[in-house]
């Protein structure tokens, strides 16, 4: 089932990890050795490799219905092995996430450089309707049938999505030695209108919270997109003070 997978690793001299170096790492933790590594769906998502004073936190997502699979007891990045010296797993079903209580707006923070890949071009920038079309599109790609979104009510969803907020700014990344990908690091707050649906709000509820795990946008299998959920406003706009 879908879980945050948290690893603290310890810190090897000269470790030099790029995004293709880090998609790597994560195939061996988390796909078995016949799989497909070039498959275009990943069961999880890699965020970025974060310095904790001394040693290396890392977090993944998992996406997949089934539980993931046992840790090992190192991480290899290329040559180097790091040890795992703890670990935390967080799960949530996918029927726990679609029971989510309704909210008619979220916040947002892209932690790694968020960008999405639109007709061969990089766009940097939050967008929202392409930010639910990613959730949407990882959510019915792992999600049990029954709990798939259908067209009509994803279709209610992007009409009723907007952009209320947004702090934050585009960075460089590095993707190998000589390239580098534009992103956007910050806040974002999405809201619904005012005529979105209790329905409508439930799966905006949820889709938010999946984003959290699955990551956002474009390579979230290489440490771009990983997002966090601030929190979620459960109060309709039609019912303010």
């Amino acid at each position: 089932m879908p879980a945050v997978i948290e690893l603290e690793l310890a810190h090897q001299p000269g470790l030099v990890v790029y995004p293709a170096r880090l998609h790597g790492a994560a195939c061996a933790l988390l796909e078995p050795p016949n799989r497909d590594h070039t498959a275009q769906q990943k069961q999880f998502s890699a965020g970025p490799l974060v310095d904790l004073g001394g040693r290396i936190g890392w977090t993944l997502g998992w996406l997949a219905s089934q539980q993931p699979p046992p840790l090992p007891t190192t991480v290899r990045f290329g040559q180097t092995s790091s040890p795992i010296l703890a670990h935390r797993i967080e799960d949530s079903s996918f029927a726990t996430l679609a029971a989510t209580a309704p909210a008619w707006s979220a916040e947002l923070e892209a932690v790694s450089p968020l960008f999405f890949s639109r007709n061969g071009r990089d766009h940097p920038l939050p967008d929202p309707v392409l930010i639910l079309r990613s959730a949407l599109n990882r959510w019915n790609h792992h999600a049990p049938s029954v709990l798939t979104v259908n067209d009509p009510a994803a279709h209610a969803l992007l009409a009723a999505v907007h952009l209320a907020d947004m702090q934050g700014r585009t960075v460089r990344a590095n993707v190998s030695a000589t390239m580098d990908q534009l992103g956007f690091i910050g806040t974002v707050r999405l809201a619904l209108s005012q005529k979105a649906d209790s329905p409508t709000a439930i799966l905006f509820a949820a889709l938010m919270r999946f984003a959290a795990i699955a990551g956002l946008g474009a390579q979230n299998t290489h440490g771009f997109g990983a997002t966090r959920l601030i929190r979620l406003h459960h109060h309709s706009p039609a019912t303010r003070a």
